[in-house]
């Protein structure tokens, strides 16, 4: 059997994520067009499961690092959900903020369904003034508290301000309850891939993005990964019952996004008030 029969046939019968990064090596083209793309596949491959079962899952922002627990196997024990573990859309989040950093600087943000908080730490770092880390599960709230105190022990000096109690707390929250009405006033909210309705319905996330984004100058960004759904496309769905409320769902190019840190099947939206 030939070097070239003996890889195809490893890739057929090994784990997707092998299978993917042979696919990828065996797209070879002349062209540097599609030498990028099989290097961006490659840069893909690596930062979107390096760390998936990491107990601890490493993170770089503006030249700061951090890390934040992970709880294996949390929806299959039914203990945590789906939100004791880090995503790729939350990279993209993450990575795309990091671009844009007039986003975050001096905001008051909110963080909808922050599982491990990793997104909520992020925004501190970038800049924003005061940042509510929540998420509708007791037991996530209490992961993302202990997280925000694992952080402030890997930290020192000035950065450790931004998170103060005055500037950072973290709160139970379950969409479209009371609970957060008194952060009306809050400029930006984050959203790491929430938008999934095998497992949560859309309504009550765009109830609350409605709820919260009071002055025509607040924006929701979300970040959303495709995956299929029977019922419905849930990104038609989410602009379908946002439209209903006022809401306009723009879709950023991913011209935009960061380099590496942008796949197909994750996207970028912002969400806004029709004016």
């Amino acid at each position: 059997m030939s070097e070239q029969e003996e890889t195809a046939e490893f890739a057929t019968t090994t784990h997707p994520t092998a299978k993917a990064f042979f696919d990828a090596l065996d797209t070879r083209s002349s062209s540097s067009r599609q030498s990028l793309n099989l290097r961006r596949r490659v840069q893909s491959l690596g930062w979107r499961n390096r760390h998936s079962q990491a107990k601890y899952y490493p993170c770089t922002v503006n030249g700061i690092g951090f890390s934040v627990k992970q709880v294996q196997r949390g929806e299959v024990d039914g203990t945590y959900g789906t939100g004791a573990t880090v995503w790729p859309a939350a990279l993209v989040l993450i990575k795309y903020l990091e671009r844009n950093p007039s986003l975050l600087q001096g905001k008051k943000v909110a963080d909808l369904g922050s599982g491990t908080g990793i997104t909520s730490v992020a925004s501190a770092l970038l800049g924003a003034s005061i940042v509510i880390c929540t998420d509708g599960e007791d037991s996530v709230v209490q992961l993302a508290e202990s997280n925000l105190q694992h952080v402030k022990q890997e930290l020192t000096g000035d950065v450790l301000q931004s998170f103060s109690s005055e500037k950072f707390s973290v709160q139970r929250y379950w969409w479209g309850d009371d609970s957060m009405m008194g952060h009306q006033d809050c400029e930006v909210i984050i959203v790491a891939d929430c938008v999934l309705p095998k497992l949560y319905p859309i309504a009550p996330l765009v109830q609350a993005i409605d709820e919260l984004l009071v002055s025509p100058t607040s924006v929701a960004i979300l970040s959303y990964e495709h995956r299929y759904y029977p019922d419905y496309h849930p990104r038609s769905k989410f602009e379908e019952l946002a439209t209903q409320r006022g809401l306009l769902v723009e879709q950023i190019s991913g011209t935009k996004l960061d380099p590496v840190y942008s796949v197909d099947d994750i996207e970028i939206w912002h969400v806004t008030r029709r004016e």
